[in-house]
């Protein structure tokens, strides 16, 4: 039969100034005495004939076994180890479980990362697309006005704008970020290698 562990709660009941009684006559011309006092902790306070049987009952059982010879320390030992392995088999239970709580919640990140990285380089490239629409409508109707020269010089600056466009949304969809790296405060002036390419500096976040 499983242990059942005694009451380990007992507290002093706590009340302020004198205790109060209401007095009742009974017929026999005896009175009686009503405790009315108001009490804190009152209900962890009494020790009565349950409590009493359960320590009695308890060392009886002790004072049987050995009184029959039987060793203690052995069955102790015994339930002791019983124990412990129990509690063991509960932590690593609650040590698994919580293991792939983090598990599910890291998965469940990386799938809402994913479909975050998606919709951003969806609605990027429906917006680019709509603005390169919008800017050929634009330069389409007004290319027969410009020379030439001017026309052609235009062209090259769009190619560049959409070439830095494009590297801007690599590097950003990558986590892959890289700039050239400027001798002076204007930016105008990179380092270059002895060749004459630029040095540039890359980085994650």
């Amino acid at each position: 039969m499983a242990w059942t562990p005694l009451k380990e709660n007992y507290t002093d009941a706590i009340w302020s100034g004198l205790k109060k009684y209401n007095m009742t006559e009974n017929p026999d011309n005896t009175v009686s005495f009503t405790d009315v006092t108001v009490y804190t902790n009152k209900e962890n306070s009494f020790f009565g004939a349950l409590d009493a049987n359960a320590m009695n009952a308890a060392i009886n059982v002790i004072m049987a076994m050995l009184e029959n010879g039987t060793d203690l320390y052995t069955n102790f030992q015994t339930y002791f180890n019983t124990q412990k392995v129990i509690w063991q088999n509960t932590v690593n239970a609650e040590i698994t479980d919580f293991e792939t709580y983090i598990s599910n919640l890291e998965s469940q990140a990386a799938t809402n990362l994913s479909a975050i990285e998606a919709g951003y380089a969806s609605r990027m490239s429906a917006f680019e697309n709509a603005q390169q629409a919008l800017f050929t409508q634009w330069f389409d109707m007004v290319k027969g006005q410009l020379s030439s020269d001017v026309a052609g010089h235009l062209q090259n600056q769009i190619t560049e704008i959409d070439d830095k466009l494009s590297n801007l949304e690599y590097m950003v969809l990558q986590n892959d970020l890289t700039v050239p790296i400027s001798v002076d405060n204007s930016g105008t002036t990179l380092l270059v290698d002895d060749i004459g390419y630029a040095i540039v500096a890359d980085w994650k976040y």
